[in-house]
């Protein structure tokens, strides 16, 4: 189903309802305009790199690949380390990944590596917060809600400081709602104290099913653009009959989401960029006929059709089963069999397919992930979270390829060159987005938010 997500009406944890959280803090006019996000290009702070992404695509491994497995090996590192894989040449002289990833090694050339981003977090939840948005939760465990009090998603920034005009919704995220096992949605995902209006457009259906399609994309058999319009006409002078009934919720971000739903509705860009059945079946095979690889697949063609920024979540096979890459049982036995299978094929394939479309040159693609995984391997075969420590990266967009940035100790245990913080990486994303990551927004009270707390990586793009 297709969902315009946003947080319950209900009491936060510490007793605050959400209009109490609004008056705060979230739904007021903001302070930050788009001349002073962009003022750092006129006085030439930034050159070269800033603002060279039209677009982003953030594939966000939910569950923490093992970075010692995949992209940051020790093959000289005492057993109970290593692991059984070796790494090889890659199309880079000099890169070195794991054997499991072929394709991937085919188009190193195009990557850049981050081998040294380190936290504290450990935790999933709390973890995918802090590197969806870049700003640390102020709590650090598992097993609770998105709030409303949570640091919006880059996705929602963009949404709010740079939307899109062509009837798209700016911010996509597909294909499904990520959270724990015990049912807690995860923070970080959403708008948070932006509120509802610059949520994520979220598909949460698999593309690969068989009878996939997008429901609720046009209007029901009988029902013109013309009915539609009045009974959207009700539904506010409806609204404005029930103001005081819905207390929990602030009625000009409620309708703000009504009319997006309506301009959802009625826009055939929407549909057709929904249809993957254009693509024929060859190409989509390129991609693999599995989630992942359709959902990038969709994810390429909603950024070609003119959404900004599109995030795919590993998704579980079935709900409540645990199929991410959280490997703390059989780790090696999974990267083999089932989950680099997946991945290997189709973001090869995205790269190659962005750069024959001419696409490459100002799309970002970004590989992320909550955290890596322990390097010494526990009594399951497995590994466990592993905040001190991981390997993401990033492609296009100026990003220079063919390079490894960032270094590990001798297990990939902490980083001992060029630390990276989740706060850099948001700060470098927003620095190719075009948006000013040293720029403050104001609430209603006068409070200033940074957009981002870290720097920019010049030295990673070649600044």
């Amino acid at each position: 189903m297709i969902e315009l997500r946003g947080n319950p009406a209900q009491a936060c944890c510490d007793g605050l309802t959400r209009r109490a959280m609004l008056r705060i803090g979230g739904l007021a006019p903001f302070g930050l305009s788009l001349p002073s996000l962009l003022a750092a290009k006129k006085t030439g702070e930034y050159s070269g790199t800033f603002g060279k992404a039209k677009r982003c695509l953030l594939l966000y491994m939910w569950g923490g690949p093992s970075h010692i497995d995949l992209f940051d090996m020790k093959p000289d590192a005492p057993s109970e380390f290593r692991g059984p894989f070796n790494p090889v040449r890659t199309r880079t002289p000099g890169i070195r990944i794991s054997e499991l990833m072929p394709k991937l090694g085919g188009v190193t050339d195009k990557i850049g590596f981050i081998r040294s981003v380190t936290h504290t977090d450990n935790n999933h939840s709390t973890g995918a917060h802090w590197m969806l948005t870049g700003h640390k939760h102020p709590e650090s465990r598992e097993n609770f809600g998105a709030r409303p009090t949570d640091y919006p998603h880059v996705g929602s920034i963009l949404s709010k400081f740079s939307p899109t005009t062509n009837g798209l919704p700016t911010f996509v995220a597909l294909p499904e709602i990520i959270g724990t096992t015990a049912g807690f949605v995860t923070p970080g995902q959403n708008a948070g104290f932006l509120g509802r209006r610059y949520d994520p457009f979220v598909l949460n259906r698999h593309p690969d099913e068989p009878d996939f399609k997008v429901p609720n994309m046009s209007p029901v058999e009988g029902l013109d653009r013309a009915r539609l319009r009045k009974r959207v006409k009700l539904s506010e002078q409806f609204d404005d009959l029930r103001r005081d009934l819905i207390s929990t919720l602030d009625v000009s971000d409620l309708n703000a989401v009504n009319q997006l739903a309506y301009d959802l509705l009625t826009s055939p860009k929407v549909a057709d960029a929904f249809d993957l059945a254009d693509e024929g079946e060859t190409e989509r095979e390129r991609y693999g006929m599995q989630t992942f690889g359709q959902s990038v697949l969709l994810a390429r063609r909603l950024l070609e059709s003119g959404v900004k920024l599109v995030t795919v979540y590993w998704h579980r096979d079935k709900p409540g089963v645990d199929t991410t890459w959280d490997t703390h049982k059989d780790n090696f036995k999974g990267l083999k069999d089932r989950l680099v299978p997946q991945v290997d094929q189709p973001i090869a394939h995205l790269l190659n397919d962005l750069e024959e479309r001419g696409m490459l040159e100002d799309t970002l693609v970004v590989w992320n992930s909550e955290f890596g995984r322990t390097p010494k391997v526990n009594k399951n075969a497995g590994r466990d979270h592993w905040g001190r420590c991981n390997t993401i990266w990033l492609a296009g967009a100026g990003v220079p390829g063919g390079q490894m940035y960032g270094k590990s100790d001798k297990i990939a245990s902490e980083p001992i060159e060029d630390a990276v913080s989740p706060s850099d990486v948001t700060a470098t994303i927003y620095h190719l987005l075009g948006l000013d990551p040293h720029s403050h927004f104001h609430d209603s009270l006068g409070r200033p938010f940074p957009l981002s707390e870290g720097q920019v990586l010049k030295k990673f793009l070649g600044a």
